[in-house]
This record gives C-alpha cells, structure tokens and sequence, in this order.
C-alpha cells in the first residue's frame, strides 16, 4: 500500500522539478534615451542588427552534472536594433528603408562566463556591440562599445542572477551609445 503512494508522489516531484527549471533568460535592458537634437532637419536613415556571435548562448553552467545552455529570451540583433531606433528617433531622425546613412549594430560579443563554488558564485558579464555607418557618399564609421559587469555572492548564480548581470551590461552599452554623439555627428556631416 506504501509503495502504490510513495512511487506516484516520487514521480510527480521529480517531474514538477523539471517542469520549473528553464533554460531562457529573459533579456529586457533598461534603454536610455538621449535628449533631441534640434539642428536636425528631416534626415532619413537606416538601420538594421547583426549578430556575429560564434554561440548563441549568453552562458552555459553545470547544473546536476550537465553543462546547461541559457539562451535569450529575444534575438539580440532585433533587441539592440529596436533600441538604437528608438534613441535615433528620441535625437529626431527619421527611419525608414532607404535612407542618407544606413547603421548596422553588431552584436560582437555577448556573455555570461559564471563560476560556482561550493558556497559561492562568480559572474562576470562582458558586452562587444558596433554600430557601423555607411554613408552613400561611401564615407563610413565604425564605434565600438564595450562593458563589463562582475557580480559575486553566496550559494548558487541562480537564472535570475545572470539575467540580471546580462541586462546591467547591455544597459551600460545601451548608456554609452545614447551619450556618445559621434555617430549622429557622422550622420550629419554627410547626409547631404
């Protein structure tokens, strides 16, 4: 009679552990958005996001004995490629499919490389993104930004935990691109 309540319970734990655990990290960057630049007069431009990442995997951790891949919950190239949109547009540019300038973000590098100790963990986020701009005039630029973000704490670097190390650096890059103004300074010297 035991063994006809115990098994069925045993198994219904077992598979509720495996039911909660996923390999998705929910990439959701705080985007900063620079202040309009009122010297702009109707410039066009285009834009479209790359990924020349070798892995799709923001990290990998041993999880029970098995080396576990945790991918991004979005496609990055679309993730950064919406957010450089929105802080050309935030600056007064328009977008559209053909314009004076075309950028391109490239996502270089993206990663979590994490650590784990017995009692504690060890994240360190590392972020390589590139915004190439191509006049049609044949000018180009390219301006690399970078960030690195490093947590440490007790027990084990949870899902959340490298989610949350992913999203600082992205939003740190985020940052720098809406505070650097080199780019919209290329935009405007040969848009003509």
């Amino acid at each position: 009679m035991l063994k006809k309540i115990i098994f069925p319970v045993l198994a219904m734990l077992m598979l509720a552990g495996c039911a909660t655990s996923t390999n998705t990290l929910d990439v959701s960057p705080k985007i900063v958005l620079p202040s309009q630049d009122p010297t702009l007069q109707g410039i066009t431009i285009s834009i479209n996001g790359a990924d020349q990442r070798q892995d799709q995997a923001l990290a990998k951790v041993n999880r029970d004995g098995q080396l576990i891949s945790l991918t991004p919950s979005r496609d990055l190239r679309f993730l950064l490629q919406e957010s450089l949109e929105k802080q050309m547009t935030a600056r007064g540019y328009m977008v559209g499919a053909d314009g004076a300038v075309d950028l391109q973000i490239v996502v270089n590098n993206l990663y979590a490389d994490v650590q784990e100790g017995n009692l504690r963990y060890n994240i360190t986020t590392k972020a390589d993104i590139s915004i190439i701009a191509t006049a049609k005039n044949g000018s180009k630029q390219t301006k690399n930004y970078r960030s690195t973000y490093n947590v440490q704490g007790a027990l084990s670097a949870t899902n959340a935990k490298i989610t949350n190390a992913v999203n600082t650096t992205l939003g740190d890059v985020i940052s720098d691109m809406a505070s650097d103004t080199s780019i919209s300074d290329f935009i405007k010297a040969n848009a003509r």
